[in-house]
């Protein structure tokens, strides 16, 4: 998995220009305070979760009879393509660039909807924050065939900071659609970030991954992250 890591590191993405930005992303003025902040919580995390990816894994092999990390192609940092993994939940006949509409249509067995629903399958990310491919919150990461549907702005703006294993979009009832589709949640991210606005949705991460209790637009994030008011 290490030896895949380093081979994306030359890989890029020529055709998305992060030279001009249309705001001024709070996250790149201060990326040491991020980085350590995300260091000190993937580190334990991963050795907590340790057991329930080894566990996701053997369970995910046993059903599909596949190799139970899937490896896909993610658009990260600067536009540089980056190997993004995750428990495997969908059969190998489903197509790698399938968008969640389409994954709809798929009958899935109960241990795909599962873990698809709590979110388990995400787990093996916290590897790729700790390499530096990946923050613990920011822009979710996309497919570059996905990506190039969505307004050239947007994609540009999202590839100017870390993407993110969480984020706004994320926690929020919107994530049942497509990220363009709803940009004000990176959007608001980007122009508002602060520490404490991380640590919120992280809060919010495990609230919706337990209860599946998300928020509704960005009028619900509290003022006391540091956020500017909707």
């Amino acid at each position: 998995m290490n030896q895949a890591i380093t081979q994306a590191d030359e890989l890029t993405a020529p055709e998305f220009d992060v030279s001009e930005r249309s705001f001024d992303a709070p996250t790149r003025r201060t990326p040491l305070r991020k980085r350590l902040f995300d260091v000190t919580i993937a580190a334990p995390a991963l050795i907590i979760a340790a057991p329930v990816i080894g566990a996701l894994a053997l369970a995910s092999a046993w059903t599909f009879r596949a190799a139970p990390v899937f490896e896909q192609t993610r658009l990260g940092r600067g536009g540089k393509v980056f190997r993004f993994y995750k428990i495997r939940t969908l059969p190998t006949i489903a197509p790698d660039t399938a968008d969640k509409y389409q994954l709809r249509s798929l009958d899935l067995p109960h241990f795909s909807r599962f873990v698809r629903f709590r979110h388990l399958d995400e787990l093996p990310q916290l590897l790729l924050v700790l390499s530096g491919k990946m923050s613990l919150v920011g822009p979710r990461p996309e497919m570059p065939t996905l990506a190039d549907s969505f307004d050239p702005r947007f994609v540009r703006d999202r590839l100017a900071v870390q993407p993110g294993c969480t984020g706004l979009w994320q926690v929020s009832i919107r994530a049942r659609n497509l990220i363009g589709e709803h940009p004000e949640f990176d959007r608001y991210y980007l122009e508002n970030w602060t520490l404490r606005l991380d640590a919120w949705i992280l809060y919010r991460t495990v609230l919706a991954m337990a209860t599946h209790d998300e928020i509704a637009s960005v009028s619900d994030v509290p003022r006391w992250t540091g956020a500017k008011p909707r």
